[in-house]
Order: C-alpha cells, then structure tokens, then sequence
C-alpha cells in the first residue's frame, strides 16, 4: 500500500511537472511545480526535556536551479514521517544532479517519551532520528 501511496505522489507531481508551464496571451512563459524531495543526511541532537526545541539539520536533494525550499511536510502520528518540499518556479533551469540544500526542522515535545521521526529517502528508505524526551 505504502508502495502504491509513492507511485501515485510521484505520478502526481510529473502530471503537475507537464502541466506546469504555460504560455499567457503574452507570450511570456511561465513554468511553477513543487516537488516533495529526499532526503541525503540529518543531524542534530537526541535528547531534550519537555517543551524544548531541538533542531535537526535536514539535507536534502534539489533537482534543478530553479529550486527553493517551501517547507517540511509531515504526518500527524508517529512515527512522524518528514520530507522537505521543494518549489520550483522558472522555465530555464539547470539541472544539479548532486545539488542539495540544508534546512532545519524543528521537533518540540509536548510529554515526555521516545519519538522516531523518519526523513524519506531514495526507494521508500528512511533516515531515522529517535529522541528521548524527559521531563
């Protein structure tokens, strides 16, 4: 199932890819589409207390020059699945095959515990982070 949810993301954002750029009535080309991208390397801590932010390093791939990071998006339940989104908005873009981008992701805990928050990787892997929260 899991396998399926990842084919039809993907299927998603090629049709919005295709579907993205557009003549207006003045010729101008305009090109936008986002992209939910993977994960190459998180680092941070793995300890805090209860209401504390930590913040983890999340390294990411950007396909194209065009590329800005939008925000990280993420499940409701844990284990909390994370990937960074990624806009790209312009029609000349230079591909960066190994091009990446490091951002922080923020993970604050409400009660103590043990939380695995999982950053998506290349063929439906995960980076996990476990961290202990104490009071």
């Amino acid at each position: 199932m899991k396998t399926l949810k990842i084919k039809f993301i993907g299927f998603l954002i090629a049709i919005s890819a295709i579907t993205a750029c557009s003549v207006d009535d003045n010729n101008n080309n305009y090109c936008f589409y986002n992209g939910q991208m993977t994960s190459l390397e998180v680092t941070g801590p793995t300890t805090t207390t209860v209401n504390v932010p930590i913040t983890l390093n999340v390294t990411f791939r950007v396909a194209n020059s065009c590329g800005a990071f939008n925000r990280f998006v993420q499940t409701t339940t844990f284990p909390k699945n994370i990937v960074a989104l990624v806009d790209y908005s312009g029609c000349q873009c230079t591909d960066t095959p190994s091009g990446s981008l490091t951002k922080p992701y923020t993970f604050t805990a409400t009660a103590a515990g043990t939380y695995e928050l999982r950053f998506l990787q290349e063929n439906n892997l995960y980076i996990t982070r476990t961290i202990t929260v104490t009071e």
